[in-house]
């Protein structure tokens, strides 16, 4: 079976001076039609520049050195820039994390509406009207018309990332990729762009590959989770799987950080000590030793393992209790 994303063994790394930095190793994974995919893991992890390379957005110092990432059996890693511009914003939308600055601040949101519209569908200039108006509404937005004449700084956290979510879905991509899509704005306003994204995904089909570091936001909208830890995925599994029965102890160590809403006032959030590594390349066996207090029992081996059904792990104990071992 075709899988609509497959992202296989991606290697990613950042030009420093003369050197090339590893930034991601390995990475893969694949998404089917109508799923949703969370990638979770502290800041640094690899999360974002692992979505950017799918659409081949890095920074200009940032390379795919290594893998492939396959869109319906397409390899875009060939394509020309322009074979790309065809797919972006197209089949392929997405939502860029920083919302603030994410939008033109010099052109209407109307113009930065009708322009996808126009160049991927070739609609007349009316009809792409029509069709922004209709999106904007869809997404909640009230009195699109008078939005549509706007500057996104006249607009709110809210009302950017809702225009943003317009755009990318303007042209009724088969896959959606939001990158951390809540960050910055209040928790109200996160619980409606949570239940839009999935209201969307359920009316049209779409896929939605979702970048985040809230646990929450897993629980709530996830199909099949990919946790990333230093450049790696260090466990896949489906949803439940892995809230339930977590096999990496950092995966453990993330779930345990996150407050519970019928917590005895006693429980105490626990912390992960230390920090994410910054480079990676001199690192051998498991990347998370460092910081994990069951390291003295695998030997800092980096084994990857099957744990249930559609859940791999990358850790020698493999999931069970250290405690047991």
């Amino acid at each position: 079976m075709e899988h609509l994303l497959e992202v296989d063994a991606l290697d990613i790394a950042f030009r420093s001076g003369k050197q090339l930095v590893p930034r991601a190793d390995r990475v893969s994974f694949h998404m089917d039609e109508g799923e949703i995919l969370c990638i979770v893991g502290e800041s640094g992890c690899g999360k974002s520049i692992t979505a950017l390379s799918v659409l081949g957005l890095l920074p200009r110092q940032g390379q795919v050195t290594g893998g492939a990432v396959r869109f319906r059996g397409q390899n875009l890693l060939a394509l020309s820039e322009k074979e790309l511009d065809l797919i972006r914003g197209g089949d392929i939308g997405m939502i860029f994390q920083d919302i603030m600055y994410s939008l033109n601040p010099v052109f209407t949101v109307g113009n930065q509406m009708t322009e996808g519209l126009r160049r991927h569908l070739r609609l007349p200039h009316e009809e792409a009207r029509r069709r922004a108006l209709a999106l904007l509404g869809k997404t909640g937005i009230q009195n699109a018309p008078a939005v549509m004449k706007k500057y996104p700084h006249q607009l709110s956290g809210g009302m950017r990332q809702r225009v943003m979510i317009a755009m990318a879905l303007a042209c009724g991509p088969q896959l959606l990729i939001a990158d951390e899509p809540t960050t910055a704005l209040d928790v109200t306003i996160q619980l409606q762009i949570m239940q839009l994204l999935r209201r969307l995904r359920d009316e049209t089909g779409m896929a939605i590959l979702l970048i985040t570091h809230d646990i929450g936001v897993v629980a709530e909208m996830a199909d099949r989770v990919l946790v990333m830890y230093a450049g790696q995925v260090v466990e896949e599994a489906p949803v439940q799987a892995l809230l339930e029965h977590p096999a990496h102890p950092y995966t453990r160590a993330l779930l345990q950080a996150v407050p519970g809403l019928h917590d005895d006032r006693s429980r105490r959030l626990y912390a992960i000590p230390g920090m994410v590594p910054e480079h990676y390349e001199s690192l051998t066996g498991c990347r998370f030793a460092p910081r994990c207090p069951h390291a003295a029992q695998c030997g800092q081996q980096a084994v990857r393992q099957q744990t249930g059904e559609g859940h791999w792990v990358l850790c020698a104990l493999a999931g069970g209790d250290p405690h047991d071992k």
